[in-house]
């Protein structure tokens, strides 16, 4: 509907020389399509979005508000799983509040007749509050309520790795899109080139040995060609039968991460003159904003097939260890009543592959904290004898280092 009727209203604009009886019916139509299809989709999508408020919808706002008001409430698997996929959402997101802007902007002249469709793009144009604080507010809001998840399970597991490693991540994007929106010459220099760079490998290593626990180390590592030790192997425990599923979705996981945080950046910015400007060239942004967009949506659904895939692996061997457990009380039990024979009754069926159970990274992490600790390179990631006072400031430092950090970058350019 967007694209139809606004195509089709420059079309039937640069063809008006032509006074024919079928034009004038197409530019009438064209009239009324091009402002009444986009804000019936655009309406129509926020009516889907809220109505009926029945028990699924509520519940579905309820959980998103979980992640919104992070860190006042405890982090389930849950919950940062919907706060993944909301930084995937940036651009839609950003899409969405300029939408809004527009609309507000053209309905009352629209209404009034005092300005054209076609005219309220200059108010929202020259809007600083759009520019300056709506869309870097999509930007940075899910990599920031990611980041108070991460220190929110740092305060109750009251230790600092995985979750401060975890929380690093989302950190780096952060301050790396800040950087390139707010200083947008900055995305030619080496340091934003090389930050961008090591940001998206760091994401890409994460991705792979910690939130899918892809790779586990082996103590025999394979040869490949030219003499080249490979210490890695693929984790035995898999609900996916092909091993090809695992090697297309990192594949595709590696190349399209390096787009995640471009999608951060607006496709405009405003500068202190006025003038609003393009971040990449028109003809790159025209085609690739777009793509980047809906290639972040499927990176993310196929991030998630792996995600998800872990996370009932440990569910259910937790399930079995505790049924384990069960069993050999329940055994203790039985062997006065000489019932021993029905002891395997009650256990669950096992999901682990031939090559049996291991720890993930475990091992690996272990020989290189062991390897660190030695040479006395370690920090301490134990937090229990820290006081809830202690740990409390020491969080708080982080995330005011997260906000200061966007607050230069914006008082750099002179829009605060």
């Amino acid at each position: 509907f967007t694209i139809s009727s606004a195509e089709g209203g420059k079309y039937i604009d640069n063809n008006k020389a032509v006074r024919t009886t079928p034009s004038i019916i197409w530019e009438r139509i064209a009239d009324v399509a091009a402002p009444i299809f986009p804000l019936v989709l655009f309406f129509v999508g926020v009516v889907k979005a809220l109505l009926p408020w029945a028990k699924k919808r509520r519940d579905f706002w309820y959980i998103v508000s979980l992640t919104i008001c992070a860190p006042y409430h405890d982090v389930t698997f849950r919950d940062g799983f919907i706060g993944d996929i909301l930084t995937s959402t940036v651009r839609p997101l950003q899409d969405i509040a300029f939408t809004t802007f527009y609309i507000v902007s053209g309905l009352q002249g629209w209404w009034t007749k005092s300005y054209g469709i076609d005219d309220a793009a200059v108010p929202v144009e020259h809007s600083w509050l759009l520019h300056t604080v709506v869309l870097p507010a999509c930007m940075i809001s899910p990599l920031w309520w990611r980041f108070l998840q991460n220190l929110r399970q740092t305060y109750d597991a009251k230790q600092r790795w995985p979750y401060l490693g975890n929380a690093l991540k989302y950190f780096v994007a952060a301050e790396v899109a800040v950087f390139g929106l707010f200083d947008p010459s900055k995305k030619q220099t080496f340091i934003w080139i090389a930050s961008f760079v090591c940001a998206t490998l760091y994401q890409i290593w994460w991705d792979v040995f910690m939130d899918w626990e892809l790779l586990v180390w082996k103590d025999e590592p394979s040869s490949l060609p030219f003499g080249i030790r490979w210490p890695f192997a693929l984790r035995s425990q898999r609900l996916y039968q092909r091993r090809s599923t695992y090697i297309f979705i990192f594949t595709i996981n590696f190349l399209l991460r390096f787009c995640w945080t471009l999608t951060f950046i607006p496709m405009r910015y405003l500068t202190q003159s006025g003038i609003l400007e393009d971040h990449f060239r028109s003809d790159f942004q025209t085609l690739a904003g777009p793509a980047m967009a809906c290639a972040e949506i499927i990176r993310r659904s196929l991030w998630g097939l792996i995600r998800v895939e872990l996370e009932a692996i440990k569910t259910m061997n937790k399930k079995k260890d505790i049924a384990g457990s069960e069993i050999e009380l329940s055994n203790q039990d039985k062997e006065s009543d000489n019932l021993v024979d029905e002891q395997w009754e009650l256990k669950p069926m096992s999901i682990e592959c031939a090559s049996g159970r291991e720890g993930g990274l475990s091992a690996s992490l272990a020989s290189i904290k062991g390897t660190l600790k030695s040479q006395g390179a370690i920090v301490q990631s134990d937090m229990s004898s820290l006081s809830d006072h202690q740990i409390m400031i020491e969080l708080c430092l982080y995330a005011t280092v997260f906000t200061a950090i966007g607050m230069i970058a914006a008082a750099h350019r002179q829009v605060m």
